[in-house]
């Protein structure tokens, strides 16, 4: 989600970088600067920091930007942008500076400031770079102050750590393959999500509350041959469509949902709690009972489930109402169509919308879930996302590879391209005229498998919303779906989330390389001599 004003006012320019000083210069007030990379804030930062804070008036924190970075492949392991932020957020630091430069040394120059402190580390290495540091500084009447040091930890050593834990899995080296045919990288995908962000999104489909009953160890009960559980506590989780524009909203886009809303439910409370995720509600009252299903659990294990869910019968004034509510949104970027099987989307109704909308947004996306969703009556759209399940059922066929069968709804859909899941062999991208890719699954022991095609859909809608690719945005919703899989119940997955553990297999994909590029020079050099 986008930066806190709070945080956001902390990120200041150069010109606001050199209002600032001259304002404490004739306040009397001393400056304090730090300068780094600050990939990953650890604990021997914070003492750093905060050393740092305690020996002047203000702080300011110069973060090196990406493109001077010079630590190894796939480094730093967030953007700048993001490092920035979790400065900012740092009560005891004022202000920070992105710094566009290899050294602080020009910018040394410019702020003088009173103090500048550097890591215990530098006083008794030679640093030619710190050395010219310390020149600017102290002819400049400043003084140049080492940190403690008592708790020391290094974030290149960290994430180097991390690409010697990757496992030779060969899912990684598919992953790398394609990060070298398609640009996967952490930057990649922070500017793809960035570009996404305040795009407005639809969300058309039917919401579901989802229970999750906590229960002890089940038994066989006395009187007869049947589970007996425990409840120990129960949550509820917004499912459905709902789910899908929260998860649009925690990207950072502007997120409506047109759902049907049970006049026996208290609505006004749904809204509000939708609302404070930031999203907008535009309802349909109905006389059905609001969609429930309770799940029972024993631990992390499902045992039980209850469908108490109903069809929907629209009748013409509600189907009209739908269609006006979507058309009437002003400056609308993406059409989502969520049919969950409970009536919503009977009669064509799918098709009415993609109609209406097609030649005023940028983008319509499909998705379905249960026996009596609609999946051939998306039509014209640009990415349908059912599973392979869903797909042989919708189009009545469980003969066809999957992939005759994908470019068959394409044609019958007149739609642009399929994302097939493929459950824990992962995905497939399938478009007219070009080649499928396959995306394995990034992960292979998930928690809780509900949501996650929720977590696809909405993180591939506001990906090619930022102009990703399609590998790309295929990539960035299976990222999602791995975190949303991480955690039991619905939870909305923000973009924040999404480009860290981008970060974290862009290691993975940097160690793989640099393995196969080992053993290649290996085999090379062991050829013999003709």
């Amino acid at each position: 989600m986008p930066c806190s004003p709070f945080i956001s006012n902390k990120i200041v320019t150069h010109s606001q970088l050199m209002e600032i000083r001259d304002a404490l210069r004739d306040e009397g007030l001393r400056l304090v600067q730090c300068h780094g990379c600050f990939d990953i804030v650890h604990p021997g930062h914070i003492r750093h920091l905060q050393f740092a804070a305690s020996q002047g008036d203000r702080l300011v924190v110069s973060v090196t930007a990406d493109a001077y970075v010079n630590k190894g492949p796939d480094q730093p392991m967030f953007p700048h942008d993001l490092r920035a932020e979790n400065l900012a957020a740092l009560a005891f630091v004022d202000w920070v500076y992105i710094h566009h430069e290899s050294t602080a040394v020009n910018l040394l120059g410019e702020i003088k400031p009173d103090i500048y402190i550097k890591g215990a580390e530098y006083a008794s290495k030679h640093d030619q770079r710190f050395a010219d540091e310390r020149d600017v500084v102290e002819s400049n009447h400043g003084r140049v102050v080492f940190s403690s040091g008592d708790v020391v930890f290094s974030s290149t050593s960290i994430v180097e750590s991390i690409q010697k834990t990757s496992r030779a899995d060969p899912d990684i080296a598919q992953l790398a393959q394609l990060a070298q045919q398609h640009d996967l990288s952490t930057s990649c995908i922070a500017r793809i999500l960035n570009e996404a962000k305040g795009k407005r999104v639809v969300v058309v489909g039917e919401t579901i509350l989802d229970t999750y009953n906590h229960c002890q160890w089940p038994e066989i009960a006395e009187e007869h041959p049947m589970l007996s559980l425990r409840p120990i506590s129960s949550e509820q989780f917004d499912g459905g469509a709902a789910i899908v524009a929260q998860h649009l909203a925690a990207i950072g886009m502007r997120s409506v949902l047109c759902t049907p809303i049970s006049s026996r439910f208290d609505a006004q409370l749904l809204m509000e709690r939708m609302d404070v995720m930031g999203v907008e509600v535009l309802p349909i009252m109905v006389e059905t009972p609001m969609p429930e299903k309770q799940r029972f659990l024993v631990g992390r294990d499902k045992v039980m489930k209850l469908d108490c869910t109903e069809q929907l019968v629209l009748d013409d004034q509600q189907r009209a109402r739908v269609v006006d509510q979507a058309c009437s949104i002003d400056g609308l970027d993406g059409l989502v169509l969520t049919d969950f099987g409970l009536g919503l989307f009977a009669d064509g109704l799918a098709g009415v919308l993609c109609n209406a909308l097609r030649d005023r947004v940028e983008l319509i996306v499909g998705d379905v879930s249960g026996v009596r969703a609609s999946l051939l009556s998306m039509r014209h759209g640009d990415v349908l996302c059912p599973s392979e399940a869903e797909m042989r059922q919708a189009m009545n066929d469980h003969h066809s590879t999957t992939i005759e069968l994908a470019h068959r709804l394409l044609d019958q859909t007149e739609s642009r391209a399929a994302i097939v899941t493929l459950g824990r062999d992962g995905l497939a991208v399938v478009a007219p005229d070009a080649q499928v890719v396959g995306l394995p699954a990034l992960s292979h022991d998930p928690v809780d498998v509900l949501g996650c095609g929720d977590a696809l859909l909405a993180s591939l809608c506001a990906s090619m919303l930022g102009n990703g690719g399609l590998v790309q945005s295929a990539y960035i919703g299976s990222i999602a779906a791995a975190i949303a899989g991480s955690v039991m119940g619905n939870v909305p997955v923000g973009a924040t989330q999404i480009i860290a553990r981008g970060q974290h297999l862009g290691a993975q994909f940097a160690h793989s390389m640099a393995q196969i590029g080992h053993k290649s020079a290996r085999s090379q050099a062991e050829q013999p001599i003709t």
